[in-house]
């Protein structure tokens, strides 16, 4: 393992901060693409024909919805993880 710890199934599912930053995110990232894609594809704008070659906007307008992509949410301060999830 990468951090040195002891090689528990719950330290690597859920604590180990090495893995929380490189390949948990990057798989995190990748579905989140993919439904981004998705939505985008279903709300009819042109899509890459593979979900992999897609690249998210930061922010889209469609008719009367949003497709936002890594923005931050608006808070009052108090809330510390301010990014939308899937």
């Amino acid at each position: 393992m990468c951090c040195k710890a002891e090689e528990h199934v719950t330290h690597i599912a859920a604590r180990c901060t090495i893995l929380a930053l490189t390949k948990y995110t990057n798989r995190h990232n990748k579905v989140a693409g993919y439904i981004h894609r998705t939505i985008c594809k279903h709300m009819g704008l042109q899509v890459t024909d593979k979900y992999r070659e897609h690249t998210p906007q930061s922010f889209m307008n469609v008719s009367s919805s949003s497709i936002m992509w890594h923005v931050p949410a608006i808070t009052d301060g108090t809330i510390l993880a301010n990014r939308c999830d899937i």
